[in-house]
């Protein structure tokens, strides 16, 4: 008898497991977002590589990937990866594109607070660094993710029209001062470690500056926040190093006289985020000479005639 009362038992305990939930073919798609300029150097649309970590409700890692160069697939012209997800489920998923390796991270937490170090002021030439975390989403057939950049881009024009007549100002040299060799993957990332000599561009890579266009630089996002004095040991600013000419005044040769001004989301609050395009003109007055939001380094000049 202890035989025939088995069976039933057995057959109750099959008929209450729950069914599993359906796995269904999913495409990620990676979108870069604006601001971006596809005539710019370095094309801020390009993508080299890219990581792709999938968190369960859980928090537990469902999928990681990393994926370069011809290993990747597009369709419609955009970076996308293939994969199987559970339907009905929601994911997190974190994408971080052209950082040129592998994140060491097994957890979103660990993501979340991972820093990117960059190894020169342009090592972005290869593509901008970008991250996007997009949480608690369903799998559809095709899923978008929306990449940030995580560099500010300036551009940078010089207004001459309110100079007198006999100044010359003749660009040179700019440079991004205290800018950021790291930064954190999520969140308001504030500079921790900085370049010694910055981002710089000079001599025919400024030339668009000295006729009538405006040149871009970059830096990674750089969160100081309010302080009631800025610091050049990280606070990012701007530097620009011109030639100079006037009927009393010249820079003397291989000196030049600067323009030092620091990059402030509103006055006091000394913050350059992620994502963002400042535009930036440069409009001396008079003789050039005088400070009107910006410090004038004239230690170069030196009185005609002497």
């Amino acid at each position: 008898m202890k035989k025939f009362t088995i069976i039933p038992l057995l057959i109750l305990a099959a008929c209450t497991r729950m069914p599993m939930p359906e796995r269904c073919p999913a495409t990620i798609v990676l979108k870069t977002q604006t601001p971006a300029t596809r005539a710019a150097d370095p094309d801020e649309e390009h993508i080299s590589d890219y990581n792709l970590l999938i968190f369960n409700p859980l928090g537990e890692l469902e999928e990681k990937v990393f994926v370069s160069g011809r290993q990747m697939e597009y369709r419609g012209g955009a970076v996308c990866h293939r994969t199987y997800l559970l339907k009905g489920v929601p994911y997190t998923f974190l994408a971080a594109a052209n950082l040129g390796y592998e994140l060491p991270c097994r957890t979103l937490e660990e993501a979340r607070a991972y820093r990117y170090h960059m190894a020169y002021p342009d090592e972005f030439r290869s593509g901008i660094p970008m991250v996007s975390i997009l949480e608690n989403q369903e799998t559809t057939e095709q899923m978008e993710i929306p990449l940030e950049r995580l560099m500010a881009k300036v551009v940078l024009s010089v207004d001459r029209r309110a100079l007198d007549e006999d100044v010359q100002l003749v660009v040179r040299q700019v440079k991004v001062g205290s800018c950021p060799s790291s930064v954190q993957l999520s969140g308001e990332s504030r500079g921790l470690h900085f370049f010694a000599n910055g981002y710089l561009k000079d001599w025919s890579q400024v030339r668009a500056l000295n006729e009538g266009g405006s040149l871009g630089v970059y830096l990674l996002e750089n969160a100081q926040g309010e302080r009631p004095e800025p610091s050049r040991a990280d606070c990012s600013y701007i530097e620009i190093k011109m030639e100079y000419h006037s009927d009393s005044f010249h820079t003397r040769a291989g000196e030049y006289l600067v323009y030092r001004f620091f990059l402030q989301e509103s006055p006091g609050v000394y913050t350059v985020r992620r994502n963002v395009l400042y535009r930036i003109t440069v409009k001396p007055e008079g003789d050039g000479l005088e400070e009107d939001g910006w410090r004038v380094d004239q230690s170069a000049l030196a009185r005609n005639g002497y």
